[in-house]
């Protein structure tokens, strides 16, 4: 076992562990328990205490590639008891349920980018109950969403209309969303730490589909913002499964607030994510592809928290608006002045490869430019 590998992965489990999202902190104590090989790839096993006084939690990190420092980003623990009994089966699982995630989600990003302007979300709900003639209100009287062709089918758990060529379905599943997807989706909210909790309270949802027809991606993206907003509105919504990510039924609602103010709801669209890197912030968007764009990736910059987000809501409103395709070896600025190097590699935090820049953190993008960069509907 390389001493300096098993060390580099140790580092990026305790890292993990500090993320908000997970324990917001350093694990008490913490111990690599062994190591194993997987597809080619070697992933450590540790076991970790929150408290002195707890009992040990298992942990994986990896995938590494022969004796190299860098691992493929399989970093997780579902916070289960470490358990000397078949640790290194369940090692192993949790390696393969990273995995599948992240193979499905490059799966999806791939087929999104075949149709752009086609979108869906889902709405958690506390239970089966919800009112179609609450939903059709709140979208003619509050989104002014309506339509000679509205149609409402007669099965129960189904709502259809029509808008300008473009058909938008609400259909209510009686049943959990299958699978972990909602739980690793609840992790992705740096902003809502009880996301997990929310999530895990779902006993049905609504699957909120929009096929564009005639409308561009753009305006296809705003009726499902306000078609989601409507349901926000519905009795025992717990929260929104959109991008990747559950948002908190408050952050989406006050984030589609910009359409209702002819703004285009940029964050109800992309997901903006952050987490700490070895040598600074790094931060990610999510949703680009529904538009048939790449993500992109910032890596270990030394920009604060806000001008991060401030940085990726200028330029995905950017993208979008003006349809600008980053590409490999071209440099990017909101300045005449400004270069930032702009590259094309596997993703880091995203699936398939995405666009990196090299964002630094310094007052690069003037915060009077921002606004010229917000589209308008």
């Amino acid at each position: 076992m390389s001493t300096e590998q098993r060390n580099a992965a140790q580092q990026e489990m305790v890292r993990w562990l500090c993320n908000s999202k997970e324990f917001g902190r350093e694990p008490a104590r913490i111990e690599c328990a062994g190591k194993f090989e997987l597809q080619g790839m070697r992933y450590y096993v540790f076991r970790y205490k929150r408290q002195l006084p707890d009992k040990w939690t298992l942990g994986i990190c990896g995938g590494f590639e022969g004796e190299a420092l860098e691992n493929c980003g399989y970093v997780f623990s579902e916070q289960e008891e470490y358990g000397e009994e078949d640790v290194s089966k369940r090692a192993a699982r949790l390696v393969k349920y990273v995995r599948s995630y992240w193979e499905e989600q490059e799966k999806m990003e791939e087929e999104q980018k075949k149709r752009p302007g086609d979108f869906v979300n889902l709405v958690l709900l506390e239970d089966t109950e919800w009112n179609k003639k609450i939903l059709k209100k709140e979208l003619e009287e509050k989104w002014k969403l309506t339509d000679k062709k509205d149609f409402v089918p007669k099965e129960e758990n189904l709502y259809r209309f029509g808008f300008r060529g473009a058909t938008v379905t609400v259909e209510m599943v009686p049943t959990r969303v299958s699978g972990d997807e909602m739980d690793y989706g609840a992790r992705k909210n740096h902003i809502w730490r009880s996301a997990s909790s929310a999530v895990k309270r779902h006993r049905a949802y609504l699957s909120v589909t929009v096929k564009h027809g005639k409308l561009s991606s753009i305006e296809s993206g705003i009726l499902l913002v306000k078609t989601v907003a409507a349901c926000c509105s519905l009795p025992g919504v717990l929260g929104v499964y959109a991008n990747g990510t559950v948002y908190q039924v408050e952050q989406y609602k006050h984030f589609s607030g910009m359409a209702r103010a002819g703004v285009f709801p940029v964050q109800n669209l992309v997901w903006f994510g952050r987490y700490n890197g070895k040598k600074g912030l790094c931060g990610y968007t999510f949703g680009l592809s529904q538009f048939g764009y790449d993500e992109v990736e910032v890596l270990n910059s030394t920009a604060s928290e806000q001008e991060l987000d401030d940085f990726f809501l200028a330029l995905t409103n950017y993208i979008i608006y003006h349809n600008m395709v980053l590409k490999h070896g071209e440099t990017l600025g909101f300045q005449s002045w400004q270069k930032l190097p702009v590259t094309k590699s596997k993703g880091v935090a995203v699936p398939g490869e995405s666009i990196k820049i090299g964002f630094p953190g310094v007052k690069t993008v003037s915060k009077t430019g921002y606004s010229g960069y917000v589209g308008r509907i």
